[in-house]
Order: structure tokens, then sequence, then C-alpha cells
């Protein structure tokens, strides 16, 4: 299963549109996680036409979407959530967030900084920001196959 995660769009407060990248890589995935901070709606619905969408609310979000998510994904747990709070804890936070579905893989945004590791068991994914400066900016491709370790392409514009 091809997925495709971004995070912290951040439309129209830091960009007025979607990046054509991001529509390029979003175009042949099964899935589309948003790690929040979506702000304009108008995003998921751009992006629901090219693939399935997921989204999670983030603390610069309306209360439309949930705050938090937990898929089972070719045999791996997923839980989705944006973070909230200073910066340099948000896994530690996220993890006791999640603690009681036993996460495989726990995806987030916030930092607007790309993270993939694996700490404690679980695989932590920050794909990034849509919204960074050019030359910052990240959308991830998360790979998952039933049995075998996720893999991660990082796609920086």
């Amino acid at each position: 299963m091809k997925i495709a995660v971004i995070s912290d769009t951040h439309i129209p407060a830091r960009l007025q549109t979607l990046p054509g990248l991001v529509y390029e890589s979003c175009a042949d995935v099964d899935l589309i996680i948003h790690a929040g901070d979506v702000e304009d709606s108008s995003v998921i619905t751009d992006l629901q036409r090219l693939a399935p969408i997921k989204v999670v609310r983030g603390n610069m979000d309306k209360p439309d979407y949930p705050q938090t998510l937990s898929l089972n994904l070719e045999g791996f747990t997923v839980c989705v959530a944006h973070g909230t709070g200073a910066y340099y804890n948000v896994r530690e936070r996220l993890q006791k967030m999640f603690n009681h579905i036993n996460p495989d893989i726990i995806i987030h945004g916030h930092t607007h900084n790309y993270h993939w590791e694996k700490t404690s068991n679980i695989w932590f994914l920050c794909p990034g920001a849509v919204s960074n400066p050019i030359g910052s900016r990240s959308v991830v491709i998360l790979s998952l196959e039933k049995g075998k370790t996720p893999d991660v392409r990082k796609i920086s514009f």
C-alpha cells in the first residue's frame, strides 16, 4: 500500500495554494494522510480527487476533523494526531496518548520538521511541512506491505 503523508499545509495563512509537487506526489497513491493544520477545507476537497484521504485536526484547524485516528493498514496499527505544545517532547506525549492502542506507527505534524525513527518499538513519522519556505518543504510516501519493514521516501521541494 502506497500512502502520501502530508502535514501543515496552512492554506491560506502561509501559502495561497498547494504546490504542484504535492499533487504530483499524491497522484498514484492508495491513500493520503493529512496530519493536521489544514486551515482551509478546500485542500481536502482538492486532494480527495486523487485518492481517499484521512485527516486529523491541527492546532490551527476548526473542529471539522477528528483529534486522532487509528487505522489498520496492511497489518500495521497506524495512529495519527497532529501534536500540540512544545516541539521538543511531542513524540513522548503522542506515545502516551496512543499507548493503550499499541501502535506500530505514529504519524504526526506540528513540528514542521521531517522525522522518521523507531523508538520503543514504535515508528514515528513527521512528514515535515508543505508550508515551509521553498527548499525545506516536504511530503512523504509511506509504503506498507504486511510482514515487511515500512519504507519511507521523503520528497523535498
